[in-house]
């Protein structure tokens, strides 16, 4: 199983306003229209689960439910090998199904607190997740269509291990401190795309990609 990403990023390729800061403060900073959020949504509304990594959770504090309408049930998934996510994070409100990557050596105590709230805990690992081994584990879990939409550093991780077929992907109007988190952070060699679509809301682009298959054009 492969994943695809679901992201929306400044012209220069920022996730945030500023370092460390929160991505979800961009849609008051631009007057993001409904429009616009809700076409992003309906890109979530496609798949089995919604996945972004633990730093999203950390800094977000995302629920991940906003895209759901009457009669369907969000399922979200994190990965959280050491118990880095806050206790009181609104990730473990019960509002949806709840799974989050762990590993063998993960604190027995953070296991024990997770089947207190009612969350999955998936092992894919001893010492650090293995994504590819994440994947499957969701699928077999019945989720085998997973959009992932961030951060940086996990999509340039699935991006390194051939983990992601498609990117959605929003640009939004506006050019913001170079220094924030990127949409693909950190070194990696060159992957080459295929544009799929392209469409406009405004000020607002809306790129679709296929990744391509390494190897001669």
């Amino acid at each position: 199983m492969t994943f695809d990403l679901l992201t929306a990023g400044a012209v220069n390729g920022a996730l945030a306003p500023a370092p460390g800061g929160v991505s979800t403060a961009m849609v008051a900073m631009l007057d993001t229209p409904p429009a616009v959020l809700e076409r992003m949504y309906a890109v979530r509304r496609r798949y089995d689960a919604v996945a972004v990594g633990t730093g999203t959770v950390v800094i977000d504090d995302p629920t991940l439910t906003s895209h759901v309408v009457a009669g369907e049930r969000a399922v979200r998934v994190t990965l959280d090998r050491s118990g880095r996510i806050p206790r009181h994070a609104r990730f473990f409100d019960g509002s949806a199904r709840t799974l989050v990557g762990v590993v063998a050596s993960t604190p027995p105590a953070y296991l024990d607190f997770l089947a207190a709230r009612g969350v999955e805990a998936v092992t894919a690992g001893e010492e650090n997740i293995d994504l590819a081994a994440f994947a499957a584990a969701l699928a077999d879990r019945g989720l085998r269509r997973v959009v992932v939409e961030g951060g940086g550093r996990l999509n340039r991780e699935l991006l390194r291990l051939g983990l992601v077929d498609r990117i959605h992907l929003t640009i939004l109007p506006a050019a913001l401190d170079s220094h924030a988190t990127n949409l693909f952070e950190g070194s990696g060699a060159p992957v080459r795309l295929r544009l799929l679509s392209c469409d406009r809301m405004g000020d607002y682009l809306f790129l679709v990609y296929s990744v391509r298959a390494a190897g001669p054009a």
